[in-house]
């Protein structure tokens, strides 16, 4: 895999600019990092506003190199990448055109023909003739000089999206949180601010539950689901911006799974208030206890499997176990809730969810002792190469 890359910077006014929330420079050396390379060589002398502000990748070597003094090409050992500072490139694709085998020069060309991304090989006096490649459609991005291109920001705000999202989140939810998000990308509000939030507009509607009354869980419903939206947006702006984070990953998770604990309590607390039984609470405490495990148990195997040295799996290649638990961690079922609240039968929805909460947790823990068998073998299979 090629490890080092020349950032090409024809418009060095360009760097200083900002685009989805953070600067074009910082941006640029995010994808090459996220891209697998180590080492980048960038083609103009460092401006002095960029000293104080830029956030570096970790771990990525950094060389200022003006051309005058010959150059990063002169300094950067073949073989290597040239790629375009006047363009955004998607990392998955960048990453792909590293990990090429062989060793032809080839350069990878947008849509107008110009020039995003070359393999170099060799020397400049070695270099076999190149050979040009379009790249994919939507895998990169010209920038013009002001960046004011409306589609500049549809294109960064692809990238927001997540493949493993339900069928009403990828379908209905991600459009209005895509919309809250562009609005957001040059305020001063951080993923995790924005995790917060939706926890609390969560925890709102959760409360109104303990009203027995249509409008007041018409409005919980309301606030829950809107809970769901603005969920989608911290993780829209952590990946767009080149924000995320283990931190920010586990508060998520935990807000999530304290709005729904809350919601099962609230729904039980209020129809036993207003029947006067002890019935509703059962339901309650059931489904609390299900989701405050459930939580445990993945929480677990997420920790575990940030230890493993094993590469990780995906979702969509795992198991059917897999597949499913995926599936359920979906917030589809709060369109369920919704519609529910609207014919007066959340007490339904109480006791549907508590069933649905024990099969849950019971696939969460059978497949807990699978992952933990499964990630011992690993690290047995593995623990030759980390003693080597």
């Amino acid at each position: 895999m090629i490890t080092d890359a020349i950032l090409w910077v024809s418009n060095p006014a360009i760097l200083l600019q900002r685009a989805g929330g953070i600067g074009v420079l910082e941006r640029q050396l995010h994808t090459l990092s996220r891209a697998g390379l180590f080492r980048v060589w960038i083609s103009t002398d460092q401006p002095a506003q960029a000293a104080a502000d830029l956030r570096l990748p970790a771990g990525l070597e950094l060389h200022w190199s003006s051309r005058s003094i010959g150059g990063p090409s002169a300094q950067c050992k073949p073989p290597y990448l040239v790629v375009s500072g006047s363009h955004f490139i998607r990392v998955e694709t960048l990453t792909h055109i590293a990990r090429q085998p062989g060793g032809a020069h080839t350069a990878y060309l947008d849509d107008h023909q110009a020039s995003v991304v070359q393999i170099v090989p060799a020397r400049g006096e070695e270099v076999s003739p190149c050979r040009n490649l379009p790249l994919p459609a939507g895998a990169s991005v010209a920038l013009q000089h002001p960046i004011q291109d409306a589609a500049t920001v549809d294109w960064l705000l692809a990238t927001g999206t997540k493949s493993e999202d339900g069928f009403m989140a990828r379908h209905f939810d991600r459009y209005i949180s895509l919309t809250i998000t562009r609005s957001l990308l040059a305020a001063p509000i951080s993923p995790n601010m924005m995790t917060v939030l939706s926890s609390l507009v969560g925890l709102a509607g959760t409360a109104c539950f303990l009203i027995h009354a249509w409008g007041a869980h018409m409005a919980g419903a309301g606030l829950v689901w809107l809970h769901s939206v603005l969920d989608g947006c911290d993780g829209e702006l952590a990946r767009i911006r080149f924000q995320e984070s283990r931190l920010g990953s586990d508060i998520d998770f935990w807000g999530d799974n304290l709005v729904h604990v809350c919601l099962f309590g609230c729904l039980a607390l209020g129809f036993a208030r207003a029947d006067h039984s002890l019935l509703p609470l059962l339901a309650g405490a059931v489904a609390a206890a299900g989701i405050a495990g459930s939580a445990v148990l993945v929480f677990q195997q997420r920790l575990a499997r940030r230890r493993s040295p094993a590469p990780r799996e995906d979702p969509a290649q795992g198991s059917l176990l897999a597949r499913i638990e995926t599936a359920l961690e979906q917030r589809d079922f709060i369109y369920l809730l919704l519609v529910l609240a609207y014919f007066g039968r959340t007490y339904e929805f109480m006791w549907a969810g508590a069933v649905g909460v024990i099969l849950f947790f019971s696939l969460t823990l059978y497949l807990g002792r699978a992952d933990r068998k499964r990630r011992v073998q690993n690290e047995q299979t593995f623990q030759p190469y980390r003693a080597g």
